[in-house]
């Protein structure tokens, strides 16, 4: 076993200028239940935390909760810069797999340990002495790439899987909407005395023509 801050370097994010469009900050908000969701935003340049500028696998652990999960950054925002509610870790490629590490902070029974140890309750914070004496178990790096590609695929998955039920509700809720305005738009015109089939007009119209070649 080693501790987090054994193999890697772990550093707080960057406070940017009030004003100005120099820079990309990750936030808070980009990181939910282990992944990076939407784009950085733009911010004035760094005056506190230069150093903090982000590298591809760099991780990113939300220094606020109750969601303390970490997410490994991608080419996307290579070069964006954390805010300071975001703690970053560097880790040693010699010892430790970066998709490892992610997948070990973000099990269950590690978040509930870094919560423990974080201060307040609710809403709590995340401290970096609480994460720097977390203690990860290193097997051989065969092994941490296997792990860590079976938790990349498990959150792809996730991902894709929860893309499809949102397509599928959106589907449902269009679905309902159409029905419940063709169903108002028939109620506000009744059809009382008029035989309708798969087209009302027409069936009209024949019906007529029929009734007047009949008439002697």
């Amino acid at each position: 076993m080693k501790r987090l801050c054994d193999i890697s370097d772990i550093s707080m994010g960057a406070t940017s200028a009030p004003d100005g469009d120099e820079a990309r900050y990750l936030r808070l908000a980009n990181i939910v239940e282990g992944q990076i969701v939407g784009d950085a935003v733009e911010g004035g340049s760094p005056v506190k935390g230069f150093d903090s500028q982000l590298r591809i696998d760099d991780i990113l652990v939300r220094g606020r909760g109750p969601d303390l999960s970490a997410a490994m950054v991608g080419e996307q925002h290579v070069d964006a810069y954390p805010t300071v509610e975001l703690f970053v870790i560097r880790v040693d490629r010699d010892v430790a797999e970066p998709a490892y590490v992610v997948a070990y902070i973000n099990q269950p029974h590690i978040q509930a340990n870094l919560a423990q140890g974080a201060q307040g309750t609710g809403f709590v914070r995340l401290n970096r002495p609480t994460l720097a004496d977390l203690e990860i178990p290193l097997p051989p790096m065969i092994e941490q790439r296997m792990i860590g590609s079976l938790a990349l695929e498990a959150r792809q998955e996730l991902t894709i899987l929860q893309e499809i039920m949102e397509r599928r509700k959106r589907l449902h809720s269009e679905l309902l909407h159409r029905a419940m305005a063709k169903a108002r738009a028939e109620d506000g015109n009744p059809q009382h005395g008029r035989i309708t089939g798969l087209n009302d007009a027409q069936t009209s119209s024949d019906l007529l023509s029929a009734h007047t070649e009949s008439t002697p």
